[in-house]
């Protein structure tokens, strides 16, 4: 659907009569007084520039000018705008690059990919602002100009929150093998994020065994961090919980922390019922709420099993009514 008629079925007809068009406001840094350059900017604004007007004040000695022009640009996107956005993400004004950043992301389903806009963004993962690395990521994952050697050199970044974006890249393009390499990364929540990955890319068909995606995981289920641990058993739902791992998944039922518990059945849920089902069934008396859910989700996906049904059956009385539900819902 063209953006000409999306939600023309749900716009009700209204009487004849001149039209007027909606624009948003050019947002403007009122801090201080407006200069004769910004005064000038915001009237050219209503005459919806070519991008070679603007470029001026991209350019202009004062950042509020700068930043104005960002949003100006923004709110008209003439030809050649996404690749002005990336210039300005190397902006000395860090609300320059805040701005140019927000404005890509906004614009990102309207910028066509062009070759000249990747060597732009590649360009800004040189930039000390951690903001823009990520961004630009961000961008090139969306726009599809990014390759597998280009996201994986991001995963050694200084920035956590850039390795992350470097991440869903990586999962973009089912790069299982760069993937497993980030398992050893000192931040928690990178970690968590590679081992979700892992599952995903898992999932989507790619040879894990073959990529390292499974030795990852194994080494992730063994990790010092109680959320990382959780968070690999759970990916191995997407896997398959193969033989390696499910005898690991069913002693993880006994782990101290809710969260690997509660992964651990998760993981089950995909493992062969010969070795999960009895292990779920035991699992249901476990004393926390969350790991029982998570059992019950993992037996219903073995009903072909009389045990398993046995152990929904019985599940249907517990004391939590979510539990109740579940068990319920799955005979």
């Amino acid at each position: 659907m063209d953006v000409a008629t999306a939600g023309a079925r749900d716009v009700p007809p209204v009487a004849a009569g001149p039209v007027t068009a909606v624009v948003r406001p050019v947002e403007v840094d009122r801090a201080e007084p407006a200069s004769p350059r910004l005064l000038k900017l915001l009237a050219l604004a209503e005459e919806e520039p070519e991008l070679s007007a603007l470029e001026p004040y991209l350019t202009d000695g004062d950042p509020a000018v700068r930043r104005t022009a960002v949003s100006v640009l923004t709110e008209t996107a003439p030809a050649g705008t996404g690749q002005a956005l990336a210039g300005a993400l190397a902006d000395p004004d860090a609300g320059v690059r805040s701005a140019a950043a927000a404005s890509l992301r906004e614009l990102v389903e309207t910028l066509p990919p062009e070759p000249a806009l990747r060597v732009a963004l590649a360009g800004a993962l040189t930039v000390a602002d951690p903001v823009v690395r990520a961004a630009a990521l961000d961008m090139l994952r969306a726009l599809r100009l990014g390759d597998v050697g280009l996201f994986t050199a991001s995963l050694s970044d200084a920035d956590p929150a850039v390795r992350i974006e470097a991440i869903r890249a990586l999962v973009s393009m089912d790069a299982g093998d760069a993937l497993a390499r980030a398992v050893t990364d000192p931040f928690r929540e990178v970690r968590v994020t590679v081992a979700k990955a892992l599952g995903t890319v898992g999932a989507s068909g790619a040879a894990f065994q073959e990529d390292g995606v499974l030795d990852a995981l194994t080494a992730l289920a063994c990790d010092a961090d109680v959320l990382v641990r959780g968070a690999a058993y759970e990916a191995l739902a997407g896997v398959g919980c193969p033989a390696p791992l499910a005898g690991s998944a069913v002693a993880a039922l006994a782990d101290t922390a809710w969260q690997v518990r509660a992964g651990a059945a998760r993981a089950l849920g995909a493992a062969e019922a010969a070795v999960a089902v009895p292990a779920l069934a035991k699992s249901l008396a476990d004393p926390n709420a969350d790991v029982r859910k998570a059992t019950v989700l993992a037996l219903t996906r073995h009903t072909g099993v009389e045990e398993a049904r046995a152990a929904l059956a019985t599940a249907t009385a517990d004391s939590d009514a979510d539990v109740r539900a579940y068990a319920a819902r799955g005979l």
